[in-house]
């Protein structure tokens, strides 16, 4: 099965440019992106890999171009703005503008491909330019409206998703509630068509309401469930239209972010999901400072953490103990193996501490042909030491240790409340606030007004920061206040469990050496190894339809082989950095999980080792790929502000 990126670079490269076949230009075309397709394609594309097929120049399509005598590629959403930029390029909607003595039009012919279904007013402005009809070669609906984080996760680009769909609750904000589902519906179903796969849909379904439940939190339980058959209405669609296979071929799973609300904010400790935490990473770019030589002054500097980067891969998901000690034994083998590294790095000594940037360049510059290689070990040296530095001055192996105590049912309250009547001063409130929702999250009901102001104190909070804690988490599906409910004590979050359950809420991720920061396991993890085995509750995650017999009777034979499989699997630390599939390629059909409302990257991690451990191609999607503060800061979005606390 070929990978999202896989699938994506193979729409563009050989659907899309590849058939252009135009004499204009001697072949040459130019193409014209709009600011979303402009980040599609570079979500998974690199410029080398655009102009391998015969592109000149990309162009944006908001920008004022010259004319060039080539054939000219439009890669746009069917927007009512991109299709207003088309027809502008041809004299306007009725294509007489700028038509005069010596006035030339901006491209020969013109090939457009939009990346989605395009509304039957768009289609007729098009049709009622003759300029642009005339130059028309090819009008199609390429069906890409994805991003790709990496080669296993995908989102729609949704980052308000979250807010918009927790925040409200009223007659007006349902109806933008309803807007956005569609809108990632839209985007969604666009993984389907490029996959080539007819999903057997299935949803969390909604808890039945609660006394001290939020305004609107019925709405809000819904949504999975929503999104689910809207989707599927699609989907179905596109089937009889006969761009999706008559059967069903994979199985996915809509969640939303209430389904786990601890990864959110929670301390990961593997090497990506810590480095995005804690550092200044946007997208893929990390940003750093190296001493300049000679000067001693700093110079910004930045790198790609991509899929290219084989260090990267093999590091990503590693704890960041091992990241640290593997990354030692590499610097160290280098020198050993290498007589002229020995004698530049001779002064270095056995720590971890001892590679310096400094040290790096000197190699570098004695050893210009692994320039490439001693450069990435360069730059995981000095993520990883930065790391290092950042956790040591904020006290979060503590913080983290912590955080995974009380997940576990391993430090109750009493515990919780020490460590802040110590610490409390020192700590971030960001930190204190996700500290505390671990606590909350998987402890419902354990506050009253009392407590609240007693912890609100002891913490060192404001009124502002414990609402946000208590209506936030109450928006996320968290029973945090101690309301009195119909089966009191008999269900947890967590559904089906004892309140007091709370280790049972949680698993190790088991390993006879396992760290105490490495015990937590984003509960992604579970419920995808149900799905494969087949194991999932039809209460708790029911059908949109149920599924052939025929798709039942092979999910069936998978669910046996999966069961057996993983009577072997083995969870230790150690096993981690896969990135999934066996070298033989996956054997089962394809899981994805969708969460709406933004996927952390710890179950990033989770999807690439369960495709591993698994054997099965598992694709994590979501509306974005958020980092702890995104969703602490979401808390203070969602929660009802009073004027004073």
């Amino acid at each position: 099965m070929e990978s999202c990126r896989k699938a994506v670079k193979e729409r563009i490269v050989t659907y899309m440019l590849g058939s252009v076949v135009d004499s204009a230009g001697s072949g040459w075309k130019v193409l014209i992106l709009d600011d979303f397709t402009t980040h599609v394609l570079s979500s998974t594309l690199r410029m080398s890999d655009i102009l391998d097929c015969n592109v000149s120049v990309v162009e944006d399509l908001a920008k004022k171009r010259e004319p060039l005598q080539q054939a000219a590629v439009y890669f746009i959403q069917p927007s009512p703005q991109s299709i207003a930029r088309v027809l502008e390029d041809f004299g306007g909607p009725t294509g007489t503008s700028g038509i005069g003595k010596g006035a030339k039009q901006l491209y020969p012919s013109v090939h457009i491909f939009f990346s989605n279904k395009v509304p039957a007013e768009g289609l007729e402005k098009l049709k009622a330019n003759p300029r642009l009809v005339k130059s028309l070669k090819t009008l199609k609906e390429l069906n890409l409206e994805f991003l790709t984080v990496d080669s296993r996760t995908i989102i729609t680009d949704h980052p308000e998703a979250a807010r918009l769909l927790l925040g409200g609750g009223g007659d007006s904000s349902q109806s933008s509630m309803k807007k956005q589902l569609d809108a990632i519906v839209s985007r969604l179903a666009t993984l389907f068509t490029s996959l080539k796969e007819f999903p057997i849909i299935r949803y969390k379904a909604a808890q039945p309401s609660q006394p001290g439940d939020p305004p609107g939190q019925d709405v809000r339980a819904s949504f999975p469930q929503l999104l689910a058959q809207r989707l599927w209405d699609r989907l179905s669609g596109l089937q009889r239209a006969g761009q999706l296979p008559n059967k069903e071929t994979c199985d996915m799973l809509v969640l939303d972010r209430s389904y786990d609300p601890v990864a959110p904010f929670i301390h990961e400790w593997s090497y990506e999901a810590i480095a995005y935490d804690l550092l200044r990473i946007e997208g893929n770019v990390y940003r750093y400072q190296v001493e300049s030589q000679g000067s001693g002054k700093s110079e910004p500097r930045e790198a790609l953490l991509e899929e290219s980067d084989d260090l990267w891969m093999e590091l990503r998901h590693m704890f960041i103990a091992d990241v640290y000690t593997m990354l030692h034994d590499r610097f160290k083998d280098f020198q050993n193996k290498n007589k002229a590294a020995k004698a530049v790095g001779g002064g270095l000594g056995k720590s971890t501490d001892s590679m310096s940037a400094t040290s790096i360049r000197q190699l570098i510059i004695a050893l210009p042909q692994y320039r490439e290689v001693l450069g990435r070990l360069a730059l995981h040296i000095q993520l990883s030491s930065e790391l290092r530095t950042s956790t040591n001055n904020h006290n979060l192996t503590d913080v983290g240790e912590l955080e995974q105590d009380v997940v576990l049912g391993e430090k109750t309250s009493k515990d919780l409340l020490a460590f802040l009547t110590e610490h409390q001063s020192k700590m971030d409130p960001s930190v204190k606030v996700r500290l505390l929702a671990c606590y909350l999250a998987t402890h419902p009901g354990k506050l009253d007004y009392a407590k609240r102001q007693q912890w609100q104190k002891t913490a060192g909070l404001t009124g502002e920061d414990m609402a946000a804690l208590c209506e936030g988490l109450g928006r996320l599906g968290v029973r945090v206040m101690d309301t009195p409910t119909p089966s009191e004590g008999s269900k947890s979050f967590f559904g089906g469990k004892k309140k007091n359950a709370v280790k049972a809420t949680r698993k190790k991720r088991g390993g006879e050496d396992e760290y105490a920061l490495n015990r937590f396991q984003p509960l992604l993890h579970d419920i995808v190894s149900d799905m494969a085995a087949g194991r999932m509750s039809a209460e708790e995650f029911p059908y949109v339809r149920p599924p052939s017999s025929e798709s039942e009777s092979e999910s069936a034979k998978l669910a046996a082989s999966a069961r057996t499989a993983r009577s072997g699997l083995n969870w230790a630390r150690r096993n981690q950095e896969g990135a999934g599939g066996s070298a033989a390629g996956p054997s089962g059909r394809r899981l994805v999980v969708f969460i709406i409302g933004g996927a952390t990257r710890g179950e990033m991690r989770v999807a690439h080792q369960l495709a591993q451990q698994l054997d099965r191609d598992v694709i994590l999607g979501s509306t974005s790929v958020d980092v702890p503060n995104t969703f602490v800061d979401l808390l203070y979005s969602i929660a009802p502000m009073k004027d004073s606390y």
